[in-house]
């Protein structure tokens, strides 16, 4: 991995636009940072328009390029970008600069989380930018190695304020990370038909008007097949004379053909490396008995470009024409001299290029490669090395433990098919119950959110398959299946499978959690309420990275328990450590958690912030699941605030990401959102429909649980106001029965407040709202007792009790402007009015002041860790963004809040927090 030399061998024609909009990204001046995809056929000139931008630029030029091939070791692009500017990491958190420094093979040790090197590749391109701003280049980015893919493109999404723009080139017909063609793209087309002339005009050749006119139309507006088919045609070549068939390759195997033997031998060299430096080619070919100087025939016929440091192919596509006229023993004994002359981790790869399995030696380089690239937190390129040892392994049972723990790697750097594949290869290999146990528990997690109904059935097949030998392992098996199951919908096999892990013994944390969490699903709290005491008793002695999906689980359960404090204990340590550490799945999972919990609490400033940053998570991790869960809850939010479109956008978009995987759990989370978006725009009868939807969804599950998606209060308030008293009470008598099974004060508060409004005398209706508010004293939900209070207050006032409805309204109006709840808010003014009384100036000065809807999500998040005593960098670190990210945020935050230092935000931050929403 190398810069690559300058390839611009022809004038650029044409492309009047691109090199246009490429002059004004790099433009030193140019605000804010960018990145640009260039992306076209081989040949279309990318490379060229990638030169011409860097040598006219005024910016500060970093650059690298991808090759093709399997000896690309982990973070080479990386370094290629970095150590020119590595003095910056001085300035980074000492868990980043470690982290950056085991990465790029600069000191020895163990990288706990990729993203520490992400955010780290970050704030060092970010602080090079402080000094000039940075011109970023990567060509062939497809064929860097994949960790350095990964990092830039977190940087990609990150530069806003950066003085940075990357630009990334792309050939159209290379398989790229599918994230790349959601980013900016500049797409290069054929030249036309004048244009072509203009080049070969252009070129120190003479070609006969026949011949330009058969190489224009044989080229097709290909820059590259224009400029090397008028460098092979004569200026006499009749079009007769030009053959059939790729002109690039006709041009360029004429040209090869022609060389001498040794030359060829040479070409051969440079067309099997994955490095273009002299010092590791020149030793190489020396072994061989050749040098630089057998490349002299080839420089003259412009197939090889050299330079002090560098020797290299004109193009890439040379590789497989020359590949093609080489002996296997040449490509053999060149592959060997390589290796000789190459670092240990590229070196192993050219071995396994020359030499024929199985081989124990190699196999063994191969185990040593994978676990440095593990260190380093290259999961992907650590996965392919076990494969590959695999490969070249005797032994088939040892075969199949490596490809289970290729598999491993693979699912956990987020490549599920791949993961699913090997699973399949390892148990081709090996049939033992315990060893299908160990790979259906990877292949489980690998497709929980790809294809969770094979996921669930592989797994339990397995389990039951050991369970009289081995009860652990099948408890494991069992405890894992019952996240498919919940989402599949499938939670009367769920409980069934969690009853047999608890049968078996399990009692680990994360079983716990499972079991607590798919008991208090099915409505069997009594059951699930031990289950959490044991887990807050135990949450003490808990490792927080370690146990963080238990603990995490542990905090859902909690939730859905109505047990919110004890929830915030056991979550609390999970996200800050997930955050510390850089574990993105746990951070996101534990994001979203935290969200639900402050939604019910009415902190939603500081959930809409968790739910972004989860779904940035989420689409940045490629979890179509886990993004479809978030942006149902955010549209729930959304209903309440009165943004009704962004509600319904959202709830699509989590209906079109999870139905492909058959979540059938996201049809009920789906239209409880789109419910709660009709309601809050005025429309009950449609609501009630939604709504209507989620309710036959959830008992075809088998749901028991009214406050895993509340959407309880909105069914008995939609069908109510619709009219349609059936449908209401069929509606009430749902939710009482859940509320006398499970417990739920949610639930009790929600039956009686529906009681309330049904009832046929005054007299019963303040029975069922007094049975509705003391119900409400036992749940932390302000949002839900407003709207049993507005619900109150209208039936006083149909009862024609207009002075005992004002106090109620004005309660509810003062936390419905608190929370920001603007449906609500103007429904409970129009209420006022009604009984006479204008609405309370002093709820709006209330909302204003105590509010912290003033900011954005990101502003949040940001605000919220300095008024925790985070310092920029802290803050930078801790939100995986650059220092001049946070800068620039605490800068509007100050304004906003009307505060002037880091001091005062900590003290308005923390008192706007803590006022208690729709408290005058």
């Amino acid at each position: 991995m190398s810069d690559r030399p300058s390839a611009a061998s022809w004038p650029v024609i044409g492309r009047a636009a691109e090199r246009e909009e490429l002059a004004v990204l790099a433009d030193p001046v140019h605000p804010d940072g960018t990145v640009t995809v260039l992306r076209g056929e081989p040949g279309s000139g990318k490379t060229t328009l990638l030169e011409e931008v860097a040598g006219s630029t005024a910016r500060r030029v970093l650059r690298t390029a991808g090759v093709e091939g399997e000896a690309v070791p982990p973070f080479a692009a990386l370094a290629d970008l970095l150590l020119p500017v590595l003095e910056h990491a001085v300035e980074l958190p000492a868990v980043q600069r470690e982290a950056l420094e085991i990465a790029l093979a600069l000191r020895a040790g163990t990288v706990g989380s990729p993203l520490a090197v992400s955010a780290a590749a970050l704030g060092v391109l970010a602080a090079a930018a402080d000094d000039r701003p940075l011109l970023v280049i990567v060509d062939d980015f497809p064929w860097i190695d994949g960790p350095s893919q990964q990092v830039l493109l977190f940087v990609a999404r990150r530069l806003a304020p950066e003085r940075i723009t990357l630009l990334l080139g792309v050939r159209d017909e290379v398989p790229v990370d599918p994230a790349v063609w959601r980013l900016p793209t500049i797409a290069l087309g054929p030249l036309t038909a004048d244009e072509s002339r203009e080049l070969v005009r252009t070129l120190p050749v003479r070609t006969s008007p026949a011949v330009l006119e058969t190489i224009v139309e044989r080229c097709a507006g290909n820059p590259l097949a224009v400029v090397e088919t008028a460098r092979t045609a004569g200026p006499d070549l009749l079009d007769a004379a030009l053959p059939p068939g790729s002109t690039l390759e006709r041009a360029w195997s004429a040209a090869i053909d022609g060389l001498p033997t040794t030359t060829r031998s040479a070409l051969a060299v440079l067309a099997l490396s994955h490095s273009t430096r002299r010092d590791e080619l020149e030793p190489a070919l020396a072994e061989l008995g050749l040098g630089a100087e057998d490349l002299v025939a080839a420089e003259r016929r412009r197939l090889v470009h050299r330079d002090d440091e560098h020797l290299s192919l004109r193009h890439d596509l040379l590789r497989p024409l020359i590949a093609a006229r080489t002996s296997r023993d040449l490509r053999r004994r060149a592959l060997r001299g390589l290796a000789r002359h190459a670092p240990p981790d590229v070196a192993v790869w050219y071995l396994a290029e020359s030499t024929e399995a199985p081989d124990d030696d190699v196999a063994a380089r191969l185990v040593e490669a994978a676990g440095s690239a593990r260190r380093r937190s290259a999961l992907d390129a650590a996965g392919r090395a076990w494969a590959r040892a695999a490969d070249f392994t005797a032994d088939p049972g040892l075969r199949a433990e490596r490809l289970l723990v290729a598999a491993t790697d693979a699912a956990l750097a987020g490549a599920a098919t791949l993961a699913d594949a090997r699973c399949d290869q390892a148990l081709a290999l090996r049939d033992d119950p315990a060893f299908v146990a160990d790979v259906e528990t990877v292949r489980t997690r690998a497709l929980s959110w790809l294809d969770p109904a094979r996921a669930v059935d592989g797994a339990v097949r397995a389990a039951d398959a050991v369970l009289a030998a081995d009860p652990s392992r099948a408890a494991r098996l069992y405890v894992e299946a019952a996240t498919p199951l919940t989402m599949t919908g499938r939670l009367h096999e769920m409980e069934t499978v969690v009853d047999r892990a608890r049968a078996a013994g399990d009692d680990t944390l994360v079983g716990l959690a499972t079991a607590s969490h798919s008991w208090a699903l099915v409505g069997r709290w009594a059951d699930a309420h031990p289950l959490v005491d044991e887990l807050v008793a135990r949450a003490a002695d808990a490792d927080p990275l370690w146990d963080a999906q238990g603990l995490a689980a542990g905090a859902q359960s909690a939730r859905f328990l109505e047990r919110f404090d004890d929830a915030r204990r056991l979550l609390g340590p999970v996200a800050t450590t997930a955050r510390q550490v850089g574990a993105p799945l746990i951070l996101s999972y534990a994001l979203t958690v935290r969200a639900e919990l402050d939604g019910w609490a009415g902190r939603w400033p500081a959930a809409l912030a968790d739910l972004g940053e989860a779904l940035e998570w989420a689409d940045e991790l490629g979890q179509a699941g886990s993004h479809a869960f978030g942006a149902t809850l955010l549209a729930r939010l959304e209903a309440a605030r009165g943004d009704i479109a962004s509600c319904r956008a959202h709830a699509e978009s989590a209906l079109q990401a999870a139905g492909p995987l058959g979540v059938a759990s996201m049809q009920v989370y789906a239209a409880a959102a789109l419910g709660a978006g009709a309601l809050a725009a005025g429309e009950p009868a449609t609501a009630a429909a939604h709504l209507a939807r989620a309710r036959r969804a959830s008992d075809e599950m088998g749901a028991a649980c009214a406050t895993s998606v509340p959407f309880a209060g909105d069914l008995v308030d939609a069908t109510a106001r619709a009219g349609d008293r059936a449908a209401a009470e069929s509606a009430v008598a749902w939710v009482a029965e859940n509320a006398e099974r499970t417990g739920s004060a949610y639930a009790e508060a929600t039956a009686a407040r529906g009681r309330g409004l049904l009832a046929e005398s005054a007299e019963d209706a303040e029975r069922w709202f007094a049975v509705a508010h003391a119900a409400h004293e036992r749940l932390d939900a302000p949002y839900e007792r407003a709207r049993t209070v507005l619900a109150h207050a209208e039936v006083r006032r149909r009862w024609r009790r207009p002075g005992a409805a004002r106090p109620l309204l004005l309660d509810a109006e003062a936390t419905f402007a608190g929370l920001g709840a603007r449906p609500w808010l103007e429904r409970t003014r129009l209420e006022l009015a009604a009984t006479g009384l204008r609405s309370s100036e002093a709820a709006d000065e209330h909302a204003s002041v105590a509010s912290l809807d003033v900011l954005t999500p990101q502003e949040f998040q940001i605000a919220r860790g300095v008024a925790e005593g985070l310092s920029n960098v802290e803050a930078a670190s801790a939100l995986f963004v650059s220092r001049k990210t946070v800068e620039a945020h605490l800068t509007r935050i100050y304004r906003k809040l009307g505060v002037r230092s880091r001091t005062e935000l900590a003290a308005e931050f923390t008192r706007r927090r803590r006022t208690p929403e729709g408290t005058p």
